[in-house]
């Protein structure tokens, strides 16, 4: 018989003979490839899903025309971009290919449901917009009722009418921030679902969305253009493009559904694969750990059997290739359970989604080719990896061992072992505190903390002796026999003892790395507020994110008017761009401003700023260059530029 053929026949006897003791590391390999394939599978479904919502609200739009341009800030990745004059309707109307165009005014809109409670805003974004009658450049399409005709008639997704218990007929209030009062007409759906995921929508009239929602009447966010007869998207965009106005560009709608997609998807699906892929890496870091400890014990039970076979005439190969057959079928049996897990966890979490309030766009499960080659190939890597040398030190067992009657590892306590542990834990500390202290960066920080992993790895053995020892010592008299047995066993392997200890690290390092990094960003940001905002009491919408649509303007006046308020102040925030790069604005009445936050030393006249100063952070005046009395243009996203004069600096 073959050595092959032969090694084979070893491994499955010692599969059947150690059943309990691969358990484990089948369902440790099992669960981390089942993370990893229902992330996958999770994500691709999501993805296929919106394609196809924005696919099919978007089918009749043939082209978009919008600014070319955003004004992109470091908290604002999407960008602000900046709105197209309606004027342009008639216009593009008038060229060949085209058969109808409509202006796309769009903002923040939040509707208020029955009960009087905003509707959604707790993070996905509150949209409102003009109602376009062309059913077909419309993304949402009329299920029930009619489209709005007069000022203050609305119609809403049926999504956001259900979940407000609204109902055609029924008046509420729409946020624009200013309150509006409107009266549902229509229900709509989106691309076949009920809304977009939990985006609410409401449709106005285009007067009222202009007046409610531009800074001006005569603009846009976009205008959605419709293809005549024979004409394909790219022929349309080609047409329009070099007839329209510098700063405007023409896209396929094509184009405009996969931006639409990836802007509300891709962040969500970053975030929530990103949360996913973390665990599963755990899961299989954990999973490395048992598995050669599972693999290191079975060869050290088997010394004197390997010992006999290799007395018999079997070569060092034959005694490692039984061993990593062993390891190659744990492998393929558990990663391919982990892949049916995978689905399965991917299915579940589809339907648990909807149930807990985040209708995701339905949709079969995308199972593609890499969501199940990658995990079946990461899996089998890890357990194999992991066997390598437990395998190579089976192959070393010397025919002489089969006399012995036990063999004593004390390699794991080598002086080698222990200066490179010390060396790498030294150099761990020092990149973590450069990283924190010194020159705060998230590489040398996370540098420094996967080094200390690795030399918790490579002291494990030196520290698990010294440890057994010394809490060890009073099982003897505590346990007597049993209790020195156990003290015994657990210092015959510091590398075995080690192992075992390094899974649950690993698990109490993880649960310990959340919860101090959740308490320390809570700390964090309670300082912050508490050194900066001198004030008594801050109101603020409920959402988050993109949720919510803001306060009125009207509110800071009408509160400091209150006998009981001393100081009201609105914050408003904005956009623009100084020398071609975005930043943030904040709009705010200078005066009681500086009454209700600690501005730290101001220097200049915050009072003095009028209509054409500004202040700024001392950080933010040192990256441009800037000192009081200096004067810079901002470009705003409406297109126009001014020039400023900074007038205080503070901070």
């Amino acid at each position: 018989m073959s050595s092959l053929g032969t090694s084979a026949r070893i491994s499955l006897a010692s599969l059947r003979g150690h059943k309990r003791r691969f358990a484990g590391t089948f369902l440790a390999v099992m669960l981390g490839v089942a993370f990893l394939a229902g992330t996958l599978v999770m994500g691709d479904t999501l993805r296929g899903s919106f394609d196809t919502m924005f696919g099919n609200a978007t089918r009749g739009t043939d082209a978009v025309v919008r600014s070319a341009s955003t004004i992109t800030t470091p908290d604002d990745s999407q960008g602000t971009r900046r709105p197209v004059k309606t004027a342009l309707v008639e216009k593009i109307e008038q060229t060949d290919g085209v058969a109808a165009a409509a202006p796309a005014v769009q903002g923040a809109g939040q509707l208020l449901g029955k009960d009087r409670k905003p509707i959604g805003g707790e993070g996905p974004p509150t949209l409102a917009g003009n109602w376009i009658d062309d059913g077909e450049l419309n993304a949402y399409r009329l299920a029930e009722g009619r489209a709005p005709a007069a000022s203050g008639e609305v119609v809403v997704n049926r999504g956001a009418a259900e979940a407000g218990d609204l109902k055609i007929g029924d008046t509420t209030t729409l946020r624009t921030p200013d309150p509006v009062k409107v009266t549902i007409v229509g229900l709509a759906t989106f691309g076949g679902e009920d809304g977009m995921a939990q985006t609410t929508f409401t449709g106005m009239t285009l007067a009222d969305a202009q007046k409610y929602l531009t800074p001006k009447p005569g603009e846009a966010a976009s205008i959605q253009v419709r293809a005549g007869p024979g004409t394909s998207e790219q022929e349309l965009v080609d047409t329009l493009n070099p007839l329209l106005p510098e700063g405007v560009e023409a896209i396929t709608g094509e184009a405009s559904a996969a931006e639409n997609t990836e802007n509300v998807s891709g962040q969500f699906l970053t975030l929530f694969t990103s949360f996913l892929l973390v665990f599963s890496g755990i899961a299989l870091l954990v999973a490395t750990f048992s598995i050669h400890n599972t693999f290191a014990i079975v060869v050290a039970q088997r010394t004197r059997e390997n010992a006999l076979l290799r007395a018999l005439g079997a070569s060092r190969r034959q005694v490692t290739a039984s061993t990593l057959i062993e390891a190659s079928v744990v492998a393929v049996v558990a990663s391919a359970a982990g892949l049916a897990g995978g689905i399965g966890i991917a299915a579940g979490l589809q339907a648990l989604f909807p149930a807990i309030g985040f209708p995701f766009p339905e949709g079969d499960l995308v199972i593609s080719a890499l969501s199940m080659l990658l995990p079946l190939a990461v899996g089998i890597a890890v357990c194999l990896g992991s066997a390598v040398l437990p395998a190579v030190r089976a192959g070393r067992t010397a025919p002489l061992a089969a006399l012995r009657e036990t063999a004593v590892d004390h390699s794991g306590a080598s002086r080698a072992r222990a200066v490179a542990g010390t060396v790498l834990a030294l150099t761990a500390v020092g990149l973590s505190l450069t990283g924190v202290l010194v020159s705060p960066s998230v590489w040398l920080a996370g540098s420094g903390a996967v080094l200390a992993l690795a030399a918790f790895v490579v002291l494990g053995p030196v520290a698990s002796a010294r440890a057994v020892r010394i809490l060890g010592g009073p099982l003897d008299r505590l346990r007597g026999v049993t209790g020195g047995l156990a003290r015994r066993n657990a210092l015959r392997s510091p590398k075995r003892t080690a192992a075992t200890a390094s899974a649950l690290m690993i698990g109490v390092a993880v649960v310990s790395l959340f919860t101090v990094f959740g308490a320390s960003l809570k700390a964090t940001m309670d300082q912050t507020v508490n050194r900066s905002f001198a004030g008594d009491l801050a109101i603020s919408t409920p959402g988050f994110g993109a949720g919510g649509s803001g306060l009125s303007p009207k509110l800071a006046p009408a509160l400091a008017g209150q006998p009981e308020v001393g100081t009201a102040v609105g914050l408003g925030r904005g956009a623009a761009e100084v020398d071609g790069q975005g930043r943030a604005l904040t709009v705010t009445d200078p005066a009681p401003f500086a009454d209700s936050f600690d501005l730290g030393r101001v220097e200049g006249s915050l009072n003095g700023l009028g209509t054409d100063g500004i202040a700024l952070t001392r950080e933010e005046a040192g990256k441009q260059n800037l000192e009081v009395g200096s004067r810079t243009e901002l470009a705003f996203a409406d297109g126009k530029k001014a020039t400023f004069t900074v007038r205080a600096l503070y901070g």
